[in-house]
């Protein structure tokens, strides 16, 4: 049962929350997080802004990393109600308009929230602005072969399978948000599944990448 056509994404997302736990749950989440991982900075004493934190996977991966301060930002009061509680804070935002102050933080990390943002370069535009000078962004988003491939987002519930909508960003769009924004990429990975993965026999090749990873840095002050 597909309900996505019957419902909007704040009520598939509130659907989804008290399902949705705050680790890597499924092999794409998995490959996902090792790229990130791979990319993040040591994060003892910094401070770090989670963009689309869900409930909570990468907050409580940084803050038991040693992370100094960490806010979660968030649109979906649902998730952040059912958000990891172990030291972080959330905040309900809209990514195209975060409610932080400027020059804010040392890491800005975003796990697999893109795809459901339109306007890309709006948001990334924020997190250069709540960005320190030598800062650091690593985000995540699915792997824009999906929209050749014909992926869709879906979600399991106790009630049947949701579908939600998304925006394919490719590398040459990220490319030009984090040039126009004036964020410089310094590192691109492009996890995919073990070909013994079962999930992985489901997809058209025998190694497709499944999410791009990229990560930015603001440049110091002269």
């Amino acid at each position: 049962m597909d309900t996505s056509s019957m419902t909007d994404r704040g009520d598939l997302y509130a659907r989804w929350a008290p399902h949705y736990a705050a680790d890597a749950h499924n092999p794409l989440m998995t490959a996902e997080q090792q790229a990130v991982t791979e990319l993040l900075p040591e994060a003892a004493g910094l401070t770090v802004l989670d963009a689309g934190c869900g409930t909570g996977r990468y907050a409580r991966r940084l803050i038991e990393a040693g992370a100094r301060r960490l806010i979660g930002v968030d649109s979906s009061p649902s998730m952040l109600l059912h958000a990891w509680d172990g030291g972080a804070k959330y905040v309900r935002g809209d990514m195209r308009a975060l409610p932080i102050a400027g020059m804010t933080f040392d890491l800005v990390v975003s796990g697999l929230m893109l795809p459901d943002i339109a306007d890309l370069g709006a948001v990334v535009r924020e997190w250069f602005r709540v960005l320190a000078p030598g800062g650091v962004i690593v985000c995540s988003t699915l792997h824009p072969i999906g929209a050749e491939l014909g992926w869709t987002r879906t979600f399991q519930t106790p009630h049947g399978t949701h579908r939600l909508p998304a925006h394919w960003h490719t590398i040459d769009d990220q490319r030009r948000a984090c040039s126009d924004a004036g964020l410089i990429i310094d590192a691109v990975a492009e996890p995919g599944l073990h070909p013994a993965d079962p999930a992985a026999r489901r997809l058209a090749s025998p190694w497709v990448p499944v999410a791009l990873v990229l990560r930015a840095r603001r440049p110091r002050l002269p």
